[in-house]
């Protein structure tokens, strides 16, 4: 095929329509990118991003956004249809054509974006845009290995001197090992790796943890990680001002903040601010309740939950709560709603950062239950105070960044409390102990729960740090390592299915 006839295929893909309508949809509307962005309540570059082709598609939410905005009928939601179709087909093809890779318990999607280039030795993870992720993509290099008990990497002469060694941004160092069972990859973070190259003599052979495999548990933290990582690293001077701006919030005990406010923001970076302003008057007001309260969470899926397990006021938060109530008759509780639809609409890599959430509150001994009727899902977030008093909180899927009250009206009291007891009598992961309900909860997200306790032990004796290590002053692993080595030590449970 010439470079004329493919620039022209390229012009005839639904991702390149897709583009051009949105562009020019702005252009006739003689609205800047900024001005859109304002409108849809997203950010600038994000909005701009939707504009160019090859690249990740924009989110089912900015098109739908943008959809209303131009007042298309649903035409640019079915062309970003077609487009996710043809990126799925496109992606058959490469795991078709490229050398086979079995990665264990993998998914599909990530196990072709793992093979993107890998035969070359250099290679690219596209990590996925999500609901309210932009997505990321993760370089790399990869050399052979043997597996005698240990993951041995044979890198050249000189690496030290390598290039990805060298940059300041992600990167992975991946090991392949042969064997009867496959291609088996193993991945080391570029920093973890330059400092220890740094330290051996040159030639040495590197080392990566075996648990360090590449498989739907590190990839699903690489994910999480890669995309908070990012959109909070772009934003970092803008969050430290808002940060300074909304503490005149703060004096209130009602109050709410629009999108204006983080205008210039991601939509991740959006998430931080109103679960930060959140946790901070949960903990501002907690001295108001009288007794054990019940909590109510609004997290349906992986990718919103997993901000527990990285942002680091979160895990602040949730261990000063629980500590609160630690000695306590009864622990505290706290309910999700998780309808089978997110279940179904999530990868697995996303539905075990789920059942890794649970497992922290667990571990910080917080009773978790989990309903699965969907006219639950739009309960706001709250802590009840046995129907006397609720502190509310709410930063998932609101209009704004934040709501937050603190109410004795009693028919909201009573509306929480109804929700609350349903939750209670209707849980889908009702057991005796945390073993039991984490166990259930792996069967409703359809989870093999003997490999995964495995490998959440394994991966929580070395951490996550060496694999998906932050570069955000934001985000910490130590949460997320918490809840793997609590989660892998119950693998020897006979808690019931």
């Amino acid at each position: 095929m010439s470079e004329g006839e493919a620039q022209t295929d390229a012009a005839t893909t639904a991702a390149a329509q897709l583009a051009h309508e949105i562009r020019r949809l702005r252009g006739e509307a003689r609205l800047s990118h900024q001005k859109l962005a304002v409108e849809v309540g997203y950010t600038r570059q994000y909005v701009s991003l939707a504009e160019r082709v090859n690249r990740n598609l924009p989110s089912k939410e900015l098109v739908a956004a943008l959809d209303a905005r131009f007042d298309m009928g649903g035409a640019l939601i079915a062309l970003r249809a077609r487009a996710a179709a043809e990126q799925r087909d496109r992606r058959r093809s490469l795991s078709n054509t490229s050398t086979p890779v079995t990665l264990p318990h993998s998914h599909k999607g990530f196990d072709a974006q793992v093979l993107k280039g890998l035969s070359n030795g250099g290679f690219s993870i596209d990590l996925p845009p999500g609901r309210f992720v932009a997505g990321s993509t993760v370089v790399g290099e990869s050399y052979p290995a043997s597996d005698d008990g240990r993951v041995v990497v044979s890198v050249p002469p000189n690496f030290s001197d390598s290039p990805l060694l060298r940059r300041p941004v992600r990167g992975l160092v991946v090991g392949v090992t042969e064997g009867p069972s496959g291609r088996r990859l193993f991945g080391l973070d570029n920093r973890v790796a330059r400092t220890r190259v740094a330290k051996a003599v040159d030639g040495a052979p590197l080392l990566i943890p075996p648990a360090y495999e590449l498989d739907d548990l590190t990839l699903g933290v690489l994910w999480a990680v890669a995309n908070y990582d990012d959109a909070l690293l772009d934003d970092d001077s803008g969050l430290a001002d808002r940060q300074s701006t909304l503490r005149t919030y703060a004096r209130d005990a009602r109050s709410s903040g629009g999108r204006y406010l983080g205008a210039d923001l991601s939509v991740a970076s959006r998430m931080w601010l109103g679960s930060d302003f959140c946790a901070r008057h949960i903990l501002r007001h907690v001295g108001v309740l009288e007794d054990v309260p019940a909590f109510w969470t609004r997290e349906q899926r992986g990718e919103e939950a997993s901000t527990w397990l990285l942002f680091t006021h979160k895990h602040l938060y949730l261990s000063r709560t629980a500590a609160l109530f630690r000695h306590a008759d009864t622990p505290p509780t706290r309910s999700f709603c998780v309808p089978p639809e997110s279940v179904t609409d999530s990868g697995r890599p996303e539905r075990i950062l789920l059942l890794l959430t649970v497992a922290l509150m667990e571990a910080s001994g917080i009773r978790v239950e989990v309903c699965a009727e969907p006219e639950y899902s739009a309960v706001q977030g709250f802590a009840l105070d046995q129907r006397r008093r609720a502190i509310v909180a709410n930063w998932v899927g609101g209009d704004g960044i934040w709501q937050v009250d603190v109410t004795d009206h009693r028919p909201q009291l009573r509306e929480f409390a109804d929700a609350h007891g349903y939750a209670q009598a209707h849980s889908v992961i009702a057991g005796p102990t945390p073993a039991a309900r984490l166990r259930a909860f792996a069967d409703y997200l359809d989870l093999d729960w003997h490999w995964l306790t495995r490998r959440c032990a394994e991966l929580g004796d070395y951490g996550t740090a060496g694999l998906a290590g932050p570069r955000s002053r934001l985000l910490s692993t130590t949460a997320l390592d918490r809840a793997c080595r609590f989660l892998g030590g119950l693998g020897s449970s006979d808690a019931p299915q």
